[in-house]
């Protein structure tokens, strides 16, 4: 089963998502690790944050984005990216890849760490499935027990803090285009 790679970035002020030297980096990113991977990579932002940047894409295995990440064409684009954004997280997901809807405009991303208030991986589950969204899924980090359980919705949902206590970290996202930039 492939895995869902979830990356976390962050833009080096005063660097913004329509610069063109970004809209180039996004783009030569996902043009080379996609003919890597065998994957297409997709990118999302949170509105209300817009210089953190979500990466989504899957991978055959761990194994095959460690060589990836190791090849010569991805030391180049790191060397591009510096001074441009930091990298503030990654996990490898057990989420089958091929499951996220290919044409998803926003996402709902919910991190649920150990045991929350005593709430269930099922009843966090069927709390975001009621978010009035269309597909939902969850993955754990298939390297680290600790970073928790990821489970993702398509939505277009504004969410709301009150009352979701079981949920601690909620991220709304919405897919960014770097392509379309002008």
């Amino acid at each position: 089963m492939p895995i869902t790679e979830f990356a976390s970035l962050s833009l080096i002020p005063p660097n913004t998502l329509s610069d063109p030297h970004v809209v180039d980096l996004f783009s030569k990113v996902s043009s080379w690790q996609s003919s890597s991977s065998g994957y297409p990579l997709t990118y999302f932002t949170n509105p209300a944050e817009p210089a953190k940047i979500h990466l989504l894409t899957g991978w055959d295995d761990v194994r095959a984005h460690e060589k990836w990440i190791a090849s010569s064409r991805n030391q180049e684009l790191l060397q591009i990216a510096e001074g441009l954004l930091n990298i503030i997280g990654m996990v490898h997901l057990d989420l089958d890849f091929n499951e996220f809807p290919a044409e998803v405009e926003s996402l709902v991303c919910v991190r649920v760490t150990g045991a929350t208030k005593g709430i269930s991986e099922e009843a966090t589950s069927k709390s975001v499935a009621s978010m009035q969204c269309g597909w939902t899924g969850h993955g754990k980090d298939v390297q680290e027990i600790s970073t928790g359980v990821y489970y993702f919705a398509e939505s277009d949902v504004h969410l709301d803090d009150s009352g979701k206590e079981d949920m601690p970290v909620k991220t709304s996202l919405k897919r960014v285009n770097f392509a379309s930039y002008d």
